[in-house]
């Protein structure tokens, strides 16, 4: 049995991964406030998936100041926030050895107020294209996700586009539209990855699963599988043993080839 691409692309994050953000995120302050880049280093090696999350907190912030007056924004809270996202990212780099992480820091510190607006923007389609597959208008949730991939790349806002090309990737299953979808997907997974967003990684993946038995790339099918099942295992265990189960009907199929 096919485990449905869409309801698993919207994972929900897992409680206790909440919980945990929220004391990374505390932490975070205080090693920000202290400029102890040592402690910095041994917090993004402990908390990988939880790095891209935690300092983007402070560029949404920002913007989340210079929106409250355009006018005559608090310049100097905006920098303050621009400063710390900067060198935790810089120092996130330098852990990861994942230059996305000081490029996507740079890229949003750097936008000018048309470009602010058009992330908003980018954000805005992403929610409406989910919203539209729920409702089951495939094409409209396809136009709106493509939008949000378009709007997001050139920003350097690397999230936005995963998202886009995951949307992409949903829009193009329920349309039957195999390889489109394959490619999408594996655009998302590969910038998930290297954002370091486990569980949306694991929702790519699995959602790229239905294509790919549709298409009977199985040995394709059998790489995606295995990596999402090792994701599964440490954040979602009943989906593990779904996967396993999974794995090996894809198993017998590359036997029966």
């Amino acid at each position: 049995m096919l485990i449905p691409a869409l309801a698993l692309c919207l994972l929900p994050t897992p409680q206790p991964q909440v919980a945990l953000r929220g004391q990374v995120s505390e932490r975070y302050n205080e090693v920000c406030e202290a400029r102890d880049a040592d402690q910095m280093r041994e917090l993004w090696s402990k908390h990988p998936s939880l790095i891209l999350p935690v300092f983007d907190g402070d560029l949404e912030s920002s913007l989340t100041l210079w929106e409250s007056n355009k006018e005559s924004p608090d310049l100097e809270g905006i920098a303050k926030l621009h400063e710390r996202a900067l060198w935790a990212a810089g120092l996130a780099t330098e852990v990861t050895g994942r230059p996305i992480f000081a490029d996507y820091a740079s890229s949003f510190v750097g936008w000018n107020p048309a470009e602010r607006v058009r992330f908003r923007d980018g954000q805005k389609a992403v929610f409406e294209a989910r919203r539209a597959m729920r409702e089951g208008n495939a094409v409209q949730a396809l136009s709106l996700a493509s939008n949000c991939r378009e709007l997001a790349i050139p920003l350097g806002d690397w999230w936005g586009a995963g998202m886009g090309f995951a949307s992409e990737g949903q829009a193009y299953t329920l349309l039957g539209q195999h390889e489109n979808a394959v490619t999408a997907f594996s655009q998302a997974r590969l910038l998930y990855s290297q954002l370091g967003l486990e569980a949306s990684e694991l929702g790519v993946l699995v959602g790229m699963l239905d294509s790919l038995e549709a298409l009977e790339r199985w040995r394709r099918a059998h790489a995606a599988c295995k990596a999402a099942n090792m994701l599964a295992l440490v954040t979602n265990p009943d989906l593990a043993l779904k996967l396993e189960e999974r794995l090996g009907k894809i198993e017998a199929k590359l036997s029966a080839k």
